[in-house]
């Protein structure tokens, strides 16, 4: 056969695949009668198409015949008229979509700068009444008031503080005798030299009210605490990149005990008081970042992100550091309310004359009975206790043994300290057997616990136990 016939052999070979193409587009293709014999295979043989001696080409496109779709396409996108229509009154699921309030409605119409400016001003707005809340004098609302008539017998606030913290300064208390301001500010009295021996309490007491000076005692602690917190970020960012999140989280339940243990006894009022500003700047801090109020929620999302757990996701709440403050404090703020209190002037009532080893009670069951149950149960806890909830017998017994340790040495700080016992002093060996069993009831709650948060529960019932054996 010539050229020419093959060339025009060709053409019409390709215009009939041409027109057998858009038929085939614009109608379906009738599907084979034969089922798994579809396409004629090597001398007429007939074969199944997924038979694997027939060239991919052939077992490709006889599966899109046998499937009624004509030659099936290679990478190549579906025909956009079967995709189905974007719904916006229904979600891909069949259910309806939930529509906008009317008060959120009108913010869809704003520009990015627009919603930015607003934005900063409502964060405006939130801070100044914050401020207001706090130092403007409201009866109604106002925290000021509250705490001047309920806490301060009518003192001033900020002159209450100044005093509290600065009054054993000399050059402090030169400025405020000069310029008349000891109306405000309170300024503590000197104590009298001449006699140091009838101040009592101990020698720590001794060295406090003599030779410091109470105010100059609440600055040392403050910084203190300050050098301690600054330490514990230092390792826990360094920490960041190679351990797991517990591990790190651990750190901050160390630094409670380093900062609260040996310090509480020193002056339990103010570490109370200290406890009680910082939860409420912790709750305030967590309500701004909730709130996404520029410009502090992004920095602490940041910081606080690598810190989460479970626990953290359930709300818009970021509750671990709270509830580890929550737990160190409470046992110390019920033995202060079941002590008597003294002081004069304008301490009158923030001295507590005895000490008890219950004040401790939370910072040895959080920062030192959950930690080590945490850190040894996870790396060694292989048996498990027998109602689930994933806590391990090497953990319960890590928490006992260190909540042991804790109560004996808050016991031995206490007697070497010569601070007045509310309690009479018992032989080593009674001692120890109490705080034994202190330890082990703190431990099966602590293990019995799995549904809330044993951060909170676990160290009231340790604080029971102390007090009512009275360690």
């Amino acid at each position: 056969m010539d050229s020419s016939s093959c060339s025009s052999c060709e053409a019409f070979d390709e215009a009939e695949d041409s027109e057998s193409l858009q038929t085939d587009t614009n109608k379906p293709r009738k599907r084979r009668q034969s089922a798994g014999l579809n396409k004629p295979g090597i001398m007429g043989i007939d074969v199944p198409a997924s038979d694997p001696m027939l060239p991919q080409e052939t077992r490709l496109s006889s599966l899109g015949a046998k499937r009624g779709v004509g030659h099936l396409r290679r990478h190549t996108l579906s025909s956009v008229e079967h995709l189905p229509k974007k719904s916006y009154t229904h979600t891909p699921s069949g259910r309806k979509k939930r529509s906008a309030s009317t008060s959120v409605r009108a913010f869809f119409s704003l520009t990015y700068e627009q919603a930015t400016w607003r934005k900063w001003l409502y964060a405006l707005y939130v801070y100044i009444l914050i401020i207001g809340a706090v130092f403007v004098p409201n009866k109604w609302i106002g925290v000021k008031d509250f705490v001047q008539t309920n806490a301060l017998h009518s003192y001033e606030p900020v002159g209450w503080a100044l005093g509290y913290l600065f009054g054993d300064l000399p050059k402090f208390r030169l400025e405020v005798v000069t310029r008349n301001l000891e109306s405000w500010i309170c300024l503590p009295s000197r104590p009298d030299f001449d006699d140091l021996g009838s101040l009592g309490g101990g020698w720590v007491q001794h060295l406090r009210h003599a030779i410091v000076g109470d105010a100059n005692t609440r600055l040392l602690l403050s910084a203190y605490y300050l050098a301690v917190i600054s330490v514990g970020l230092i390792v826990v960012l360094r920490l960041s990149p190679v351990y797991e999140v517990d591990t790190r989280r651990k750190v901050f339940h160390f630094m409670m005990v380093a900062m609260f243990a040996p310090s509480i006894y020193i002056d339990p009022t103010f570490a109370g008081l200290a406890l009680s500003i910082v939860l409420a700047v912790f709750l305030l801090l967590d309500l701004l970042r909730a709130s996404q109020l520029p410009p502090l929620s992004k920095p602490l999302a940041a910081f606080l992100a690598p810190y989460v757990d479970g626990r953290d996701l359930r709300g818009p709440v970021v509750i671990s550091h709270i509830f580890l403050l929550i737990g160190c404090a409470i046992p110390l703020w019920l033995s202060l309310g079941s002590l008597p209190r003294s002081g004069t002037g304008y301490v009158q009532g923030w001295e507590v004359p005895t000490r008890e080893v219950s004040m401790v009670a939370g910072v040895i069951c959080v920062g030192l009975g959950d930690a080590a149950a945490s850190l040894i149960g996870r790396r060694y806890g292989h048996r498990k206790w027998l109602w689930g909830g994933g806590k391990s017998l090497e953990g319960s017994v890590a928490f006992a043994l260190a909540v042991f340790l804790g109560l004996l040495a808050a016991h031995a700080w206490l007697r070497l300290g010569g601070w007045p016992s509310s309690t009479e002093l018992d032989s080593l060996g009674t001692t120890m057997s109490k705080a034994g069993f202190c330890a082990s009831m703190a431990s099966l709650t602590e293990a019995v616990l799995t549904g809330g948060n044993d951060n909170v529960v676990v160290p009231v019932v340790l604080w029971t136990c102390v007090k009512s054996l009275a360690i």
